[in-house]
């Protein structure tokens, strides 16, 4: 199926929490606008992690923080009143729907509603329908596996309740976005540790059921020892050494246990500066 906009592509990074999955998200984000593609990082959620890193108020409309490179804060519920308002047009008949009891309780107790609202504003640059987005590549700085898991399926599932229909129709061409490769890529960040590899082995997995894609994998904070190995044998008595030797050989074993299941994109360095701007420019330059 062709889409009116194919010239825009989404980079969908998620992974288990605590693997550095953001800050992954805004250096791929980053390295896109460095390239001259003008770029959109979206924030899932209700509070901005990147306000705090690029010292800059992130709302649901796009912040510009340098060229090329904007940021935007997409939630459930405003993804789901800006879908009302392009339909109805009318603020005050949008206010009435959202206040309405009945209407509360119906959104509230539908929670994959305000999940295809997010989807639908993900894709809606691409499908052109709703208010523009023009922007080269979006980057999503995803949920962490569970919740981004149940993401992807709302629309599938919402397609396969309301078979008929503007709803059920949208439903399926997000899905569609979602599953072609040339529009959407997916990113799995992980650390070279054993619960976030087998993690991330299963959430790869299931992306492919779900979107019969291939997610790429990066790993993160990678240590690449220059010491060489003769000299941290010669040095093992010393109880750090014993540390740095043990943590070596775990890495290599996860790095292993990764690779023999899934092909390893990039690997990040483990970066010792505190997690902020310098951290994602530093990544930045490792994916170049």
């Amino acid at each position: 199926m062709k889409f009116p906009n194919e010239n825009q592509k989404i980079t969908m990074v998620t992974g288990k929490g605590g693997v550095g999955k953001s800050a992954i998200a805004a250096a791929i984000a980053q390295n896109y606008a460095n390239q001259g593609l003008k770029t959109l990082l979206v924030e899932l959620g209700d509070q901005s992690y990147f306000e705090h890193v690029y010292g800059k108020k992130i709302t649901y409309q796009p912040t510009e923080i340098s060229r090329n490179f904007s940021i935007s804060l997409w939630g459930g519920a405003e993804s789901l009143r800006e879908y009302v308002r392009y339909l109805i047009r009318v603020e005050k008949l949008v206010d009435l729907f959202f206040n309405n009891k009945v209407m509360k309780t119906f959104i509230n107790a539908a929670p994959a509603l305000k999940e295809l609202a997010i989807l639908g504003k993900v894709t809606s640059g691409i499908r052109r329908w709703g208010p523009p987005l023009e922007y080269d590549r979006l980057v999503v700085d995803g949920y962490s596996t569970g919740h981004f898991l149940a993401l992807l399926k709302a629309p599938i599932g919402m397609s396969e309740l309301i078979e008929f229909g503007p709803m059920g129709e949208q439903s399926r061409n997000i899905s569609q976005v979602l599953s072609q490769p040339h529009l959407c890529e997916y990113i799995v960040v992980s650390l070279a540790e054993e619960l976030p590899v087998t993690e991330t082995i299963e959430l790869s997995e299931d992306l492919y059921r779900i979107t019969g894609q291939r997610a790429k994998i990066f790993t993160n904070k990678i240590y690449e020892c220059d010491v060489p190995s003769e000299a941290l044998a010669a040095a093992s008595a010393h109880p750090f050494t014993d540390f740095l030797n043990e943590y070596l050989k775990r890495q290599k074993e996860q790095l292993h246990n990764l690779s023999a299941r899934l092909p390893i994109e990039k690997t990040m360095p483990l970066l010792f500066t505190p997690v902020g701007r310098d951290v994602i420019d530093r990544l930045e330059m490792a994916m170049q």
